[in-house]
């Protein structure tokens, strides 16, 4: 692809990269991926002030993030906790892949905090590339870009 014959913004990447904007949304969304459903949770896990948590959530159930869902304990009064959508449990692949590419090239002093395993075998998790047919992608060379039906030509080359 021309790269500079096409109007690629506001592309998929950056789409994706802002819906974790600001940096404390994407926070939130950490701990949801962790299991943290409830707001004083998200708080002590965050290290957010409530009223910070308390936007986010609300601005990550308006993006359909999250699911408000209500629930009480006994002798309690009603309240909420906080679910993953399929919109953000699609998310995981992508998650997968940012949790072990930081532990490859932004490793802690002491390793990994976060270790994943398959439930059903004990395996490491890691994400991997493939195509339809299954073909593994090791890199972008093996990738041909083509515009897609959102790109536009470029401002003088219409």
């Amino acid at each position: 692809m021309d790269r500079d014959a096409w109007d690629l913004h506001p592309d998929s990447v950056e789409r994706a990269l802002d819906s974790f904007l600001p940096r404390s949304a994407g926070q939130v969304m950490r701990e949801a991926f962790y299991g943290v459903r409830r707001f004083d949770d998200f708080v002590h896990h965050t290290g957010l002030n409530p009223a910070g948590v308390s936007a986010r959530l609300k601005q990550l159930v308006a993006d359909d993030m999250l699911e408000r869902v209500g629930y009480q304990e006994p002798g309690e009064r009603r309240r909420h906790e906080y679910r993953l959508t399929r919109k953000s449990q699609e998310l995981m692949e992508v998650v997968v892949a940012l949790l072990g590419w930081a532990d490859r090239w932004l490793p802690g002093p002491d390793g990994p905090t976060v270790l994943l395993r398959h439930e059903g075998c004990g395996h490491a998790v890691h994400a991997e590339a493939r195509c339809e047919a299954g073909h593994r992608i090791d890199g972008f060379a093996d990738l041909d870009s083509l515009p897609g039906p959102g790109a536009r030509p470029a401002q003088g080359m219409e």
